[in-house]
């Protein structure tokens, strides 16, 4: 339940410093300084991510819980695969494991686990600015309502400059500062009243993902919902 709800809410966060940037992006190319830091979006600021393709490595930790995850994307985001794998030490001789996948092609998704080999499947619109923006769309925008927004100028972050955001909602004790390129949030550390809460990027390989990585396992029994 804790680590659902700060999820939620880090989305939250990231909707509102993301609607904020794509006012003011440009949606040219990537151009490199002499030092080789990228400057640019690489996408349109219509496209979900401002890579055409690749993969990325993300944690995000809260309240002591760690949560480690791969994304491998193609068509600018339109097709992307998030694999999550963890195991946890309960005791000396039992271990939980974690071997999850969520695959999305346009608005059709499929929620798999790849260790009960089962999975469901379903439509859902994701706009533009990837699932963080289909939350703020949920409520309305609500999230926006009492929000300050501090544009903080550039930062590099992995070899990119990216536009840095403090983003503060006192309804709930957010305070946060956000690194984003684009459409991708690359880095996200804040409070959410004592609770300090974070998620970053550790890595991003621009080479194609492998293809299989958006396809369902034949082994898998899938159930529409």
């Amino acid at each position: 339940m804790k680590k659902a709800t700060f999820y939620m809410l880090s989305l939250m966060i990231t909707a509102a410093a993301i609607s904020c940037g794509n006012k003011s992006k440009t949606g040219a190319a990537t151009e490199e300084t002499s030092a080789g830091v990228k400057t640019e979006q690489s996408a349109p600021k219509e496209k979900r991510l401002p890579f055409e393709r690749g993969s990325y490595v993300e944690e995000t930790n809260a309240m002591g819980i760690g949560l480690k995850k791969t994304v491998y994307f193609d068509k600018w985001g339109d097709w992307t695969a998030t694999e999550t794998k963890s195991e946890i030490a309960i005791t000396d001789t039992y271990t939980s494991k974690t071997d999850k996948l969520e695959i999305v092609k346009g608005n059709t998704h499929w929620d798999l686990d790849l260790i009960k080999k089962t999975g469901t499947t379903y439509e859902r619109s994701v706009p533009t600015g990837g699932m963080a923006a289909a939350i703020g769309a949920s409520i309305g925008g609500k999230v926006m309502e009492g929000t300050e927004i501090k544009e903080l100028g550039e930062e590099n972050y992995l070899g990119y400059n990216c536009k840095k955001t403090q983003v503060k909602y006192a309804k709930m004790e957010m305070d946060a500062t956000i690194l984003a390129y684009g459409n991708l949030t690359m880095k996200m550390e804040g409070k959410m009243g004592k609770m300090d809460i974070s998620t970053k990027i550790i890595s991003i390989d621009l080479s194609d993902p492998p293809a299989s990585i958006f396809e369902v396992p034949a082994d898998v029994e899938i159930t529409k919902n």
